[in-house]
């Protein structure tokens, strides 16, 4: 069975691409998720006739959003490491005036020769790199002289859950936080920017509130994480079962809670 914080830095074989797919689907459906995605659009300052750059496109929406930015004079070129992926992005942006390239690639090493692009943008794909400053880094070297990269990505030892339950729930958010390839990278983007040489850095801290647990499990993937705790018996099955409970009886009383802390940063490359 997938596991989203694992997982998705090797989607083509995970042995079911589909679950991933409707995650994101679900993410960006989202009003809270869209309010931070325009975030990212604006800080990019693009305009009609720009090259951007799209990093980690997934399924392509966000890249289809850029498109309305540059227009039918602009390009945007996205960069997946999966091929599956590409695929369905290159399947959504057919019918688009604005042209599109896309690129099987890793973000640590951009096929790309340097100053090549008006702007770049990473959503919430830094966390599934072992490295992401190197990405970063590659970010950079691609932008043209004035252009920003715009970065968003969460630091997930910022997951709150409301129980009462101290151990148990710190259990569950660190084993969460601590199978992603880089957990921590929202706390680490400010030092990546400035080690990229770009300057004029702003950030932004951003918090996104679930209050349903049908939703936050969807995002958050809760279940299959107490699944994992579980077969490993770190926590007792009757401790996991009593926390679930009290979640569950914190749902029915519309007083679930969960949250989480993400940092959008903007650096401008000399």
């Amino acid at each position: 069975m997938t596991y989203f914080a694992s997982d998705f830095q090797d989607l083509d074989n995970s042995g079911n691409i589909e679950n991933f797919i409707r995650c994101l689907e679900l993410q960006q459906s989202l009003d809270l998720y869209k309010y931070y995605k325009q975030k990212t659009f604006e800080k990019m300052q693009l305009k009609p006739g720009d090259s951007v750059l799209e990093v980690g496109c997934g399924t392509g929406n966000d890249a289809l959003l850029l498109a309305n930015y540059v227009g039918e004079t602009g390009k945007v070129t996205a960069v997946d490491r999966s091929q599956f992926m590409l695929d369905q992005a290159r399947e959504r942006a057919k019918n688009s005036t604005t042209k599109f390239e896309f690129v099987l690639a890793d973000a640590e090493q951009l096929p790309f020769p340097g100053a090549n692009f008006t702007a770049a943008r990473v959503d919430r794909t830094l966390q599934h790199i072992a490295q992401p400053q190197k990405a970063i880094a590659e970010m950079a070297r691609v932008v043209q002289s004035n252009g920003w990269v715009v970065a968003f990505e969460p630091d997930w030892e910022t997951l709150v859950i409301d129980s009462d339950q101290r151990g148990v729930t710190r259990a569950i958010t660190n084993f969460w936080c601590d199978n992603f390839p880089s957990g921590w990278v929202g706390r680490y983007l400010f030092k990546y920017f400035r080690q990229a040489g770009l300057t004029d850095i702003a950030v932004d801290p951003i918090t996104i509130c679930l209050t349903e647990f049908e939703l936050a499990d969807k995002i958050l993937d809760l279940s299959r994480t107490v699944e994992k705790i579980s077969e490993q018996g770190t926590i007792s099955q009757n401790d996991l079962t009593l926390w679930f409970k009290a979640i569950d009886q914190n749902d029915q009383a519309g007083e679930f809670f969960c949250a989480f802390t993400a940092f959008l940063v903007r650096g401008r490359k000399p």
